[in-house]
């Protein structure tokens, strides 16, 4: 294979000249210069130059520069597309992703780059695309299965203690969501699960790998995420047998696959969706925020508990006052009846007493009398008493008197007969 100097530095003649020698072959060539005959071949070669070649339409965009760009995508290959600006107006209605389109230009290799792609003159929409065609019978089986319902997504838990993220273990998406988690909140354990993210190993893996966190009984949330890529390379993500499992997980799961306008059927099946790995820590809150937000509704606590408790006294203060006026009154009202009730009793029986009274006047006047008749009338038996008994005595004076008169006659009466017997004797 010849060697070309191109612009015959004598400095990398020396150079190839000594590798020459030190290498002991003449068969060397830089990158640049295999580049340029790859360039010279392919560009030369004119059973490469069809007139259309067919792809989906993949990862179409337009660069800061105004181009349009896009990869041209069938099974596993794909040609990166170069659409110039001058011919991006007039083109760019027909560049729609998912597309199967027939594109017209030339076979261009970078150098540079050492990469090859068609610079587009014509593209022709020809009909849905296989990998957009699959995606929407994918989506139209998860839908139909009730995976992509609102009512089939798990609540978040608010602040999780431990986090198992399934990614590439040494990849860039892995560095950015732990990072964006321990940013907002340091104190929680994260485990990370490696599994590969694109392809032909690709869904067995992250099934393991999901259903591996899934397992694990401190995980509270699962987070599967990858960065930025293809389409092609993203094609696993949904897939019907990854989004089953994401489905059927019991620990609530979030998806953050590629960058901001990706979008899959997992992160449509997963409980929540994040758009990229950086976007991860979102999902949990901020420690200093949450500590805040706890002393403002510690505080807010305390002041609606104060509040509350003094409210609620005032309330039991006023019902109780209302309550003791109440029984105050009811008591005062109950104690006036009894007092009246007992002074128009009183009242009654002191009229009934005058009453009365004014009726046994004439009856003690009588009572009266009567009790003074008794007594002269005592006084009269007494006196006629005094009377009586003196005038028995003096009878029983008398009589005794009489008596000893009659005794002593009758003891002459005994004595004279005997007298008369001495006086005769």
């Amino acid at each position: 294979m010849g060697i070309e100097s191109g612009s015959g530095d004598t400095k990398n003649m020396n150079d190839h000249a000594s590798l020459t020698t030190e290498l002991g072959s003449e068969d060397i060539a830089f990158v640049n210069e295999i580049n340029t005959q790859i360039a010279d071949l392919i560009e030369g070669t004119q059973t490469l130059a069809h007139e259309y070649i067919l792809g989906d339409i993949s990862d179409y965009g337009v660069s800061s520069n105004g181009h349009g760009h896009f990869d041209l995508v069938h099974e596993d290959s794909s040609f990166h597309c170069v659409v110039f600006r001058s011919r991006l107006d007039e083109l760019q209605d027909d560049i729609e992703q998912g597309t199967l389109a027939a594109v017209s230009g030339d076979i261009s290799y970078y150098e540079s780059e050492g990469s090859v792609s068609v610079l587009v003159r014509d593209v022709i929409a020809v009909g849905q695309g296989i990998y957009q065609q699959t995606y929407q019978e994918n989506k139209q089986t998860l839908a139909e299965s009730g995976y992509l319902d609102e009512a089939a997504k798990q609540p978040l838990p608010h602040l999780p203690t431990h986090i198992g993220i399934a990614t590439s273990g040494d990849s860039a998406a892995r560095q950015d969501a732990v990072t964006s988690i321990h940013d907002q909140y340091p104190d929680i354990d994260i485990t990370v699960q490696d599994t590969s993210v694109q392809g032909n190993d690709a869904l067995v893996s992250l099934v393991d790998a999901i259903n591996s966190l899934d397992d694990d009984a401190r995980i509270e949330l699962i987070i599967l995420t990858r960065g930025g890529g293809a389409k092609k390379h993203l094609r696993v993500f949904n897939e019907i047998p990854l989004c089953r499992v994401i489905h059927e997980t019991t620990t609530p799961i979030i998806v953050g696959v590629g960058h901001e306008t990706d979008r899959t059927l997992a992160g449509a099946v997963a409980d929540a969706r994040v758009m990229t790995p950086t976007e991860v820590g979102k999902v949990v809150p901020r420690k200093d925020e949450s500590q805040q937000k706890v002393e403002r509704l510690a505080t807010d606590l305390h002041r609606a508990y104060t509040d509350t408790v003094n409210q609620s006294i005032e309330r039991k203060h006023d019902r109780l006052h209302s309550a003791y006026r109440r029984q105050v009154t009811d008591e005062l009202r109950s104690l006036s009846n009894r007092l009246t009730t007992a002074y128009e009793t009183v009242k009654q029986q002191k009229k009934h007493e005058r009453e009365r009274a004014e009726m046994v006047k004439p009856y003690e006047r009588t009572i009266h009398r009567q009790r003074l008749i008794i007594v002269v009338l005592s006084i009269l038996l007494v006196v006629a008493t005094i009377l009586i008994i003196s005038n028995i005595w003096a009878i029983i004076k008398r009589t005794r008197a009489m008596s000893q008169s009659r005794h002593k006659l009758s003891v002459l009466r005994l004595l004279l007969p005997n007298l008369r017997m001495v006086m005769s004797h």
